[in-house]
């Protein structure tokens, strides 16, 4: 395609999203609660799936799979009551979210606060205080003396993956866990009603965060295997809790209204000073309470249940590689009516299709590959729509998928923010710089594209690439994960935030309806939601369209070499006086830094190769080198994955990327080399300090075969 030509189909794409479309999409998507496995659910699919054809697509149909879940008794709310000694009660929690707005939140079941997968039971106990329940929060409890063994674990959210603080104290010995959000991560201003909803973004005292407390993502009963009624189901419910997937104890969101009634008659000593919530009491760590024979007693209604899950999928055809695919995703199942979280994106993602559909009968400009459109289902109890379905597709992913942008939400109108992978870093800013503000405000201050206040906000940490906003690894929590970590698949994940915010506020809450989206923080016509959309389109058209696949894998094999190489140069050379188990992994870090170097040294090369290229030839049809080197770009990511690199976490393919194993939220670099690592530093036997070292060994080897594969790809011969 010309020059020209590509201009003007990339502004005319731009220019066709309409924000009054995303709004009039979210409407329809939002007006009942839609918990995955519902009827409700059911109908929200069935509407997607229905806007789609209306709006051009071709071959939409269902991807169905049959899995476990998890469900309240909506008749009999979750409680947790607070005892005297003489089992009188003295407060009780009533288990449900106050309406606020009966227009949009009239649904009984949309106000029911609950725990996917939490254990069903009662429990009696005292109350510890445990922070974040981080690890390091529970470790601390030992060294102040606090044990939670039979006690009952309060835990703040913020800071890590509910699943995890649920799974640290169980460990710890705990009998059940209450979640509570804090006013110190959610009505920073003020709990009072002028500085909380409706009047602004924080929470109000009445609600809680539902959500998921599964420790793997996909169906928990068929691991890497997709969940067809006519598979094998490998895994029993009683398998999924003996192995920790599922917890064996209750669990259940309180609202700080009701933590407020516990937290004000703990006894103990005071807590740490950086564990200090927002409150107005002085928080204790327990156990137990001023009043001798105060208990809490959890009430708690689950039941499992096998059910249908729909996965939406639709296409645009390609015109000359149609068998290459730019996928786009996003999940539409959500906890209540989900304006925010999924369904922003799920209205923008069905307006960026219509709007591929309007440009191509606009200017008869089809794309080169072929573009893929995703909703996702069953993504909040963990994933599972998109890895099932990865799981069933994987070979012909791996042979046809280039890309998957994941956008799940937007919670705020403050900027841009995307996690991604060093090969995209170039990409995403050349299109977010296309993408005109969405905010006056920042246009008023000189910030006239997306890019611009990107990069103002998230200013580089590299002094080598200035130019590029700081971008995070890609972690775990949406459906970009088993695309990345199970087939190495590039992944961007995007989405526009307040950065000061470690969750928003009203996450997962009653009031993410549509209120929230038009009358707090997206007011100008849904600019904000209309600026991700274009993002999203042109990322989709440049990939679709460049001839030769715009990966710069240069800048990946330089992060490999001088950060990610570099980095453990720097963990392991102090070990070599302490530790001379470690000398075979520093002789293969040695290997790894020669290895990096050639990948370097080629990559640079075929960058050459790449520029001469598209000098030459431009157009896409019949340009056979440009074919042959994007067929080289696209395998390199496919290189390292290794499924024998983590025989404990069989899902967790990718030698460089993967989820961390304390926060299932957040990211980790070579992972498996640095759990060898930590094992050899806090061994306690010579016999473990050798195993550790083999393994350390073994796991940079690895990634060391990882990058000779890379190297071999992108050259000529092998």
């Amino acid at each position: 395609m010309s020059k020209i030509r590509q201009n003007l189909t990339n502004e005319t794409l731009i220019a066709n999203l309409k924000g009054e479309n995303i709004k009039e999409y979210l409407h329809l998507i939002t007006v009942d609660p839609h918990v995955s496995g519902t009827l409700n659910n059911k109908k929200v699919g069935k509407k997607i799936l229905n806007l789609w054809k209306k709006n051009g697509l071709e071959n939409v149909h269902f991807v169905e799979y049959t899995v476990l879940l998890s469900y309240p008794d909506y008749e009999n709310p979750n409680r947790v009551s607070i005892l005297d000694a003489d089992q009188k009660i003295l407060y009780q929690s009533n288990g449900t979210s106050p309406v606020i707005l009966p227009k949009e939140q009239s649904d009984p079941d949309a106000a029911i606060q609950w725990i996917a997968y939490s254990a069903p039971g009662e429990v009696e106990g005292e109350i510890v205080y445990c922070h974040y329940g981080r690890l390091e929060d529970f470790e601390r409890l030992k060294k102040l003396g606090v044990e939670l063994e039979g006690k009952i674990a309060m835990i703040r959210y913020s800071h890590g993956f509910r699943g995890d603080k649920v799974a640290f104290a169980q460990k710890h010995g705990a009998i059940g866990v209450i979640l509570f959000s804090d006013p110190a991560e959610v009505a920073q201003e003020g709990i009072d009603a002028a500085h909380v909803y409706p009047n602004t973004e924080w929470m109000p005292e009445g609600d809680a965060q539902r959500g998921s407390v599964m420790l793997t993502d996909g169906d928990p009963l068929t691991p890497l295997t997709p969940s067809k009624p006519d598979l094998y189901t490998s895994r029993t419910i009683e398998d999924a809790i003996s192995v920790g997937i599922l917890p064996k104890i209750p669990v259940l969101p309180l609202s700080y209204r009701d933590a407020y009634e516990i937290i004000v008659r703990l006894s103990g000593k005071p807590v740490p000073p950086e564990w200090q919530g927002g409150l107005d009491v002085t928080y204790r760590l327990g156990p137990g309470f001023r009043e001798a024979g105060t208990k809490v007693k959890m009430d708690v209604k689950a039941k499992y249940e096998k059910r249908e899950i729909r996965n939406v999928i639709g296409y645009i055809q390609g015109e000359y590689e149609p068998d290459k695919y730019v996928i786009l995703g996003n999940h539409y199942d959500a906890w209540g009516y989900g304006s925010l979280d999924p369904n922003s994106g799920t209205a923008i993602l069905a307006e960026v299709a219509r709007a591929f559909v309007q440009t191509i009968n606009e200017t008869n400009w089809k794309p080169a590959r072929t573009i893929m459109f995703c909703n996702w289902d069953a993504e909040e109890y963990g994933l599972i729509g998109s890895t099932e379905f990865v799981e069933e597709f994987e070979k012909e992913l791996n042979q046809r998928a280039i890309i998957y942008l994941n956008m799940d939400l937007i919670s705020a109108n403050n900027t841009f923010d995307a996690a991604t992978i060093p090969s995209l870093y170039q990409t995403m800013i050349d299109v977010a710089k296309k993408i005109p503000n969405p905010m006056e405000s920042e246009i008023k201050r000189g910030r006239e594209t997306v890019y611009d206040t990107w990069i103002k906000t998230f200013p580089s940490n590299s002094e080598k690439y200035p130019h590029f906003p700081k971008m995070k690894v890609p972690g775990g929590g949406s459906d970009h994960a088993p695309f990345l970590n199970f087939v190495g698949i590039p992944v961007v994940d995007f989405r526009y935030r307040n950065a000061t915010w470690d969750e928003y506020p009203l996450y997962h809450t009653l009031y993410e309806t549509e209120f929230t989206n038009e009358h707090i923080f997206d007011t100008n016509n849904f600019a904000v939601h209309r600026a991700v959309g274009q993002f999203w389109a042109e990322m989709a058209r440049v990939f679709a369209d460049s001839p030769i696949i715009p990966f710069n894998i240069t800048i990946y094999a330089d992060n490999l070499l001088n950060v990610y190489a570099e980095q453990l140069v720097k963990d392991i050379d102090p070990l070599k006086h302490r530790y001379p188990e470690a000398e075979d992994a520093r002789k293969q870090l040695t290997n790894l830094i020669k290895n990096c170097r050639e990948f370097v040294h080629r990559c640079h090369q075929l960058e050459q190769k790449i520029q001469i290229s598209q000098k030459s030839n431009s157009n896409f049809k019949d340009n056979i080198e440009a074919a042959a080197i994007s067929n080289k770009l696209m395998a390199v990511e496919r290189c390292f994955i290794n499924v024998y690199a983590r025989p404990d976490a069989p899902a967790k393919r990718h030698l460089l990327y993967s989820v961390s194993d304390k926060d299932s939220y957040a990211s980790s670099v070579m992972s498996a080399v640095y759990d060898a690592l930590d094992t050899l530093v806090h061994a306690k036997t010579d016999e473990t300090k050798i195993a550790a070292g083999k393994e350390l060994a073994k796991q940079i080897s690895y990634i060391q075969s990882g990058v000779q594969c890379a190297t071999n790809t992108i050259s000529n011969y092998i």
